[in-house]
């Protein structure tokens, strides 16, 4: 059995194949025989025009997978064409999922503080499950550096106490282009002192995103008296992974995990499949 996991973002689609009666995640592939010279994993700019052909083409190399399971913040219209093309391609369905008001299932406890669960955006719920699946212990500050820029808490019994969002790196970039007269669309370098305007606003923009980060660790770290270890993912990531490193001064307590959205939605897969799960969890 083959599950197909769909991480629709803002920018791009990131899909992979995967097994949820797997022991641990990306442990244990789905066989060989099922899925010879494919790829079990990728990603597609959400703006190419041909994006659900080129997917449908990618799995066409694999087995049709049992079920598909997504999560999406892109448009409507997006979304709308992906589910189109899964239902004339092998008239699958989609299972959208989004935020819940917790989560039990593998061992992970959530519990959503949201005013109102739903409203929290199922890419950041779908992270938290996969931040606190790859780290069972401790306060958690999950960061998804994307479109947008998320600083999400996890205290350590599992409550997501709240967090902010912010413009990510390269909305900010184009918005300053697009909303001034003479600033370009910087194509700069992070540097200590900037001497011309594309680096002045690399360099802003970067340390705009890296006192966001430090300003939300210090509150969660104040809110649960104690340590907080740094998770960051989405597309942006690497970008400022070695800065938070070394300006933010978080050293070891950070860590790079690129497809917490990914991994969260796998253990959403595997509780869907559970009959020991209810919906009030899903």
């Amino acid at each position: 059995m083959s599950w197909l996991l769909l991480d629709a973002g803002n920018t791009a689609l990131k899909w992979e194949l995967t097994c949820p009666a797997a022991a641990q995640w990306r442990e244990a592939d789905i066989p060989e025989a099922a899925t010879a010279h494919a790829n079990r994993r990728g990603s597609i700019a959400m703006d190419d025009p041909q994006l659900a052909a080129k997917l449908l083409t990618e799995l066409k190399r694999a087995d049709t997978p049992t079920a598909i399971v997504g999560c999406a913040v892109a448009s409507e219209e997006r979304v709308n064409a992906i589910d189109a093309a899964f239902r004339a391609a092998s008239s699958q369905k989609v299972q959208w999922l989004g935020a819940a008001a917790q989560f039990d299932h593998d061992g992970i406890t959530l519990r959503n503080s949201y005013r109102n669960p739903l409203q929290l955006g199922p890419d950041r719920w779908h992270a938290l499950i996969g931040a606190r699946a790859r780290f069972p212990q401790g306060v958690l500050a999950v960061i998804n550096a994307g479109t947008a820029t998320t600083v999400d808490g996890l205290n350590e019994d599992g409550r997501f106490v709240g967090g902010v969002i912010a413009p990510g790196i390269d909305l900010m970039r184009t918005s300053l282009a697009q909303g001034t007269a003479r600033l370009p669309l910087a194509a700069g370098e992070y540097v200590a002192h900037p001497d011309n305007s594309d680096d002045a606003i690399c360099t802003g923009i970067l340390d705009a995103q890296i006192g966001l980060i430090e300003r939300r660790v210090r509150r969660i770290r104040e809110q649960a008296g104690a340590l907080v270890h740094v998770v960051l993912s989405g597309g942006r990531g690497p970008d400022l992974f070695a800065l938070l490193r070394a300006q933010a001064g978080f050293g070891t307590m950070i860590a790079h995990e690129p497809d917490l959205v990914l991994r969260g939605l796998w253990h959403r897969a595997r509780a869907l499949a559970s009959d020991a799960v209810t919906n009030r969890v899903l």
